[in-house]
């Protein structure tokens, strides 16, 4: 990093002062190993002591300036009497701050790097740290602001020093210090969000110096971890699975079991019955690759003592395995040439093969045809890549994706119409867990959470080749999304369904067929209309019934664009190119139309909206509606009406409606 930026994201950014401190201590004297809770500068003034910052060991001689960001672990040993200053700080940008600045932070943030200084020019600073001491013990904090102008002025001749010195940072293992907490408190609930904090860094960051150093996220490190300590209980001990699902971080058991097979290729059960086995494959290698939750050959551990890494080093008694993959690869491509000399050059235009006992056929000349004219198609193609713009800006996708995770359940759909089963996907907000109407499509596919709230966890477990949601709901975790894999998000849930159908086509490299999907959905729409001509002057109300409070719905829904392509009437409180309206008994006059098509949003296991639907019902004003009176008020199925809101579930809808109309 030049320093004109260093200096430039100093003078940018707020500083809040936290605390000052002047310690002494006395020969021998230890200062416990903590965490430090904020950027720190530490100086000693006189005196030695052995200063362990991370893992690092520092010797502390008078005028020796430290550096270190917030969560660093600190621990001081005294070699003789000595006396040092502290000053811990924290720094924030006013936002909204600029891009470049926030690029720069990202890059490399001052306020987290770690320098060690003999200072050449110490009485200045000494100095600038008695006076900030003084200011700092001022009673009712009269000396802070000045204290914030005596720090200003020693950053600035810090920063001077460094420059003429040339001085750089050592690493601040950011990464060790990850790992180090997740080690500690893997039993305990940890998010990218939960290390950000910690450690006062950009979760970007974090994630690149993760992936550099292990090339797999913090989160993929922290189910590897979990599932190393499981599998160490469930070996060596009778603990019940319920109870080691807790003790490693997961309380919901059954989560556990699905993780725990896709990660070591057996339920718990299974691994504990076993467990003479398991012990011998432990040390064998290629055996543990295989169940990694990354590539063979992508090292899951730091390779500075803090986890082994003998399953790496391939010598001694496993060594053949790497052998006979050398010899199989050899006689692969000693097989593929042989074919190739047999099947290149001409085509017959009989496929009975002389060598066989058959006769080639002579009455139609053979064509000569190029051996490398027709392969090399399919394989370009497979292998263009394209530039995707969706909510969060653009991805470039390459190929065509084979293990897709869909976090929308009208993402889903649009994924099933064109043949593509996810590997992972949000569960249905019906259902156990699908739909029933696309249940039959959906066998073996993983659970990721809701849509609300997907598993990140479960998600990267799948090594899906790309990842499809939205930002509406999902926009907090895209960033740790994106670096599980290629991700893009539609921008909104409400209103044109079509719109999200055609980015999750050009995504999957379909668009051809979801093209031709469209056409055929809108020639349906078109038949439609014209068979129900005399029908359209209907007006048609849409309602929603929860416990906690009722709906009308509008133009801009699932239903309501389907109505709108109809051109079916809408009631004057409906026909508005808005999403919904909260109702109120007072405003049930409004619910009313020719017809009312409504549906219940109730809870598994409850009754308290079919409660509402009732009590309402009942209400003199809507039994003065018209749909009550002409009796025209239609339950209708949710997830078709509303939530599945994809490709099927239209036309689906579309069936329903027509199928209604014919009849009355």
């Amino acid at each position: 990093m030049e320093w004109n930026p260093r200096t430039k994201l100093w003078n940018y950014a707020h500083v809040r002062i936290l605390d000052i401190r002047s310690m002494d201590m006395r020969q021998g004297e230890m200062k416990s190993d903590y965490r430090l809770p904020a950027s720190t500068y530490l100086y000693v003034s006189r005196g030695e002591a052995v200063i362990h910052l991370a893992d690092q060991q520092i010797e502390g001689k008078p005028h020796v300036l430290l550096h270190v960001g917030k969560g660093i672990r600190l621990a001081i040993t005294a070699s003789s009497d000595c006396h040092y200053y502290i000053i811990l700080y924290k720094s924030s940008f006013i936002l909204p701050a600029h891009r470049m600045l926030l690029r720069l932070m990202e890059t490399n943030n001052p306020f987290e790097e770690c320098y060690v200084m003999n200072v050449s020019q110490p009485l200045y600073m000494l100095n600038k740290l008695i006076e900030m001491d003084h200011q700092w013990k001022l009673p009712n904090g009269q000396g802070r602001l000045l204290v914030r102008a005596s720090f200003y002025q020693f950053v600035h001749e810090y920063l001077r020093q460094m420059e003429e010195e040339g001085l750089r940072p050592f690493s601040s293992q950011l990464v060790a210090q990850a790992v180090r907490y997740m080690e500690e408190h893997y039993s305990e609930s940890i998010t990218l969000e939960t290390l950000e904090e910690l450690l006062a860094c950009n979760a970007r960051t974090l994630l690149r110096k993760f992936k550099a150093e292990f090339n797999a996220t913090p989160i993929d490190y922290l189910i590897q971890l979990r599932m190393d300590k499981a599998k160490e209980l469930l070996q060596y001990s009778e603990i019940a699975v319920k109870d080691i699902a807790v003790s490693i971080g997961y309380t919901d058991h059954y989560y556990f079991s699905r993780l725990f097979k896709k990660q070591v290729g057996m339920s718990p059960m299974q691994y504990r019955s076993t467990a003479d086995l398991t012990k011998e494959l432990s040390y064998n290698p290629f055996e543990l690759s295989r169940l990694s939750i990354v590539g063979r050959k992508v090292q899951r551990y730091i390779g500075n003592g803090i986890n082994n890494h003998y399953q790496y080093n391939k010598k001694g008694e496993f060594n053949m395995y790497s052998k006979s993959r050398r010899s199989l690869a050899i006689l692969v491509i000693c097989f593929a040439m042989i074919l190739g000399a047999c099947g290149g050059g001409t085509t017959k235009t009989n496929n009975t093969n002389q060598s066989n006992g058959g006769t080639s056929n002579t009455s139609q000349p053979a064509v000569t045809t190029p051996a490398t004219s027709a392969a090399p198609t399919a394989e370009t193609n497979a292998a263009e890549s394209r530039v995707v713009k969706h909510a969060m800006g653009e991805e470039t996708i390459v190929g065509t994706p084979e293990r897709v995770v869909i976090l929308t359940n009208e993402g889903t759909e649009a994924l099933l119409s064109v043949g593509v089963k996810p590997v992972g996907a949000v569960q249905s907000w019906v259902g156990d867990p699908w739909y029933e109407h696309i249940a039959g499509k959906m066998e073996g596919v993983e659970v990721v959470g809701d849509e609300i709230q997907p598993n990140i966890e479960l998600i990267a477990s799948l090594k899906p080749d790309l990842i499809i949601g939205n930002k509406v709901r999902q926009e907090k975790i895209y960033d740790q999304l994106k670096e599980i894999a290629p991700t893009i998000y539609s921008e909104d849930l409400a209103g044109d369904w079509k719109i999200n159908f055609a980015l999750y086509m050009e995504a999957l490299g379909k668009q051809e067929e979801g093209k031709q999907l469209m056409a055929d959905f809108d020639k349906r729409v078109a038949e439609a209309a014209t068979k129900l001509t005399d029908k359209l002057d209907t007006k048609v109300s849409i309602a929603r019934f929860s416990a906690s409070q009722v709906r009308i719905y509008q133009k801009q829904t699932f239903a309501g664009v389907l109505l709108d392509q109809l051109g079916f009437a809408r009631p004057a409180s409906q026909d508005k190119d808005s999403f919904m309206e909260v109702m109120t008994k007072e405003t049930i006059p409004s619910m009313d139309g020719d017809v009312l098509f409504y549906f219940v949003t109730e809870a598994p296991g409850k009754t308290d909206a079919a409660k509402v639907v009732e009590e309402w019902m009942n209400d003199p004003l809507f039994k003065n509606l018209n749909v009550a009176k002409n009796n025209k008020a239609i339950a209708v199925n949710e997830a078709i009406w509303n939530t599945a809101g994809g490709y099927q579930a239209a036309n689906l809808l579309l069936d329903e409606i027509v199928a209604y109309f014919e009849a009355n």
